[in-house]
């Protein structure tokens, strides 16, 4: 008997089937009643049925109600529509947003506001699993996972960067699990051990710590006129790629320039954390058209299957330092506590200059509208083309109040209809698909018995309208049924 042939048994025997011998104990249990369960995967919209929940566990899905005992609430869903928990795979947890170690230093009060809203800041935006890309030390993840509702984390255990490059300048940041690479013409401090920091001892290190992902970097510089930064060769990244596959670790690559893409195309690594907006040499012009050697590294990732993170809201979030109107978005108010609008709003310029120095404003939205649009291109050729993307934001990916936590991933959503993705993509995208490519599949992605009940209730759906993911009704997150409201930083400061 064939796959398929299975699955549709399975099927039939699921809903075909009243259950009207099926008991089921609960000790914490959650019945979502006319449930019209929206498949990321098949890309289909199931009749109502019945979703039970038991824990954090999703312990039953059917058209007729088992039998059940126990303690349970259950809530009608009827007119709405359920969803996996959104999945984005690209953040920084440890941060306050735009602020600067000697700011966050400086308004204690400030950043624990923000600390204490920032899961709820996702969740309101309905992402029930992170993934830290950037984290040097795990242990600065602990407050964040000490929050008792909070969205699932996940990490890259220190991030293995190339020694004195790209994170790691002059080797006065604390990162552990630097990889030293031999052929760089560099000194080796005499404090460290290069034993320490080969391919197989930084991989093995980052796995025994618990993370799910190897990150390191293919970043010369963002400054032409400065030297570059070391950059990995092909025999290291080769090295890295092999020891993390070996200790179950997924590789991303930080790389955003036609030069980082493709060299990780060539060696075919498991993500590249941008999209391919720094076009080097190119430059788009009127006619919209994608120039011949950014498709040659594009099909080349196409086809060694490399996972595409866009991350449009990067340089959208650089731009929005150049507009006196961002901070009066009154989405902002769910997020951000107000004091830490306050604070940006009394320092945009110095926010500005410290990261455009005297450039004018309008210039630098320009150049930025250019680049974001060269991103918007890159991304659309991948989708149309077989690519593998994936859902990520790099929030927050720089010194900028423009991606606030949260909001950030709807209005990237919103980036992506308005470059042509379909909406059924951009729910795969920021579910099964990110869920595979982390090898989170058997947890999260779809709505499936056996999987962790992290779901969201909808009252549009998100097949026919992008705003349907900032129209939640109701958040399952470890099994708990919270409205949407709940999380707004707004209903804190009530």
């Amino acid at each position: 008997m064939n796959k398929i042939t299975v699955l549709i048994l399975s099927i039939f025997i699921l809903f075909s089937c009243k259950n009207s011998d099926l008991l089921i104990s609960l000790e914490n249990g959650l019945v979502i009643e006319n449930a019209r369960i929206i498949s990321p995967e098949n890309q289909t919209l199931s009749s109502a049925s019945y979703i039970v929940i038991d824990g954090d566990d999703i312990v039953f899905i059917g058209i007729y109600k088992p039998n059940l005992k126990g303690t349970f609430k259950t809530v009608d869903a009827k007119g709405k529509y359920i969803i996996p928990g959104l999945i984005d795979s690209h953040v920084h947890v440890t941060v306050t947003d735009a602020l600067s170690d000697k700011e966050e230093l400086e308004n204690p009060e400030i950043v624990k506001s923000f600390r204490n809203q920032l899961p709820k800041s996702y969740l309101y935006f309905g992402y029930t699993t992170l993934i830290d890309l950037g984290a040097a030390n795990p242990d600065r993840l602990v407050d964040f996972q000490k929050m008792e509702i909070r969205p699932e984390l996940y990490y890259a255990g220190g991030g293995a960067v190339i020694g004195n490059g790209y994170g790691l300048s002059n080797w006065k940041d604390e990162v552990p699990n630097f990889v030293y690479q031999e052929n760089e013409a560099y000194p080796f401090p005499d404090n460290y051990v290069k034993e320490n920091h080969t391919p197989q001892a930084v991989a093995k290190r980052i796995a025994e710590s618990g993370a799910i992902v190897l990150k390191t970097y293919y970043e010369p510089g963002f400054d032409p006129t400065q030297p570059r930064f070391p950059t990995p060769s092909q025999t290291l990244m080769s090295n890295l790629k092999r020891e993390a596959h070996k200790n179950n670790l997924v590789l991303a690559v930080h790389g955003n320039s036609l030069e980082a893409h493709r060299f990780l195309a060539e060696a075919e690594v498991d993500v590249v954390a941008h999209g391919l907006w720094n076009w080097g040499s190119h430059r788009l012009d009127s006619t919209m058209v994608l120039p011949k050697e950014i498709k040659d590294v594009l099909d080349a990732e196409i086809k060694g299957k490399v996972g595409y993170m866009p991350t449009l809201q990067v340089i959208n979030g650089l731009r929005e330092l150049t507009d006196s109107n961002y901070l009066n978005d009154s989405e902002l108010e769910h997020v951000l506590p107000n004091e830490l609008i306050t604070y940006y709003k009394a320092n945009t310029n110095i926010m500005y200059a410290n990261v455009f120095g005297n450039a004018p404003k309008n210039s630098i939205a320009t150049n930025f509208n250019r680049i974001s649009e060269q991103g918007k291109l890159s991304m659309k050729y991948m989708h149309d083309n077989g690519g593998k993307l994936l859902f990520g934001t790099d929030t927050p990916s720089s010194p900028t109040y423009g991606n606030p936590p949260g909001y950030n991933g709807y209005l990237e959503m919103l980036e992506m209809e308005s470059a042509g993705i379909p909406l059924n993509k951009i729910l795969a995208m920021a579910t099964i698909e990110n869920a595979k490519a982390f090898k989170l599949e058997n947890l999260y992605g779809t709505v499936e018995q056996g999987k962790k009940a992290n779901l969201l209730i909808l009252n549009k759906n998100p097949f026919q309208d992008i705003t349907a993911y900032n129209d939640i009704s109701q958040v399952i997150v470890h099994g708990n049924l919270i409205n949407r409201s709940a999380f707004s930083a707004k209903a804190m400061e009530e």
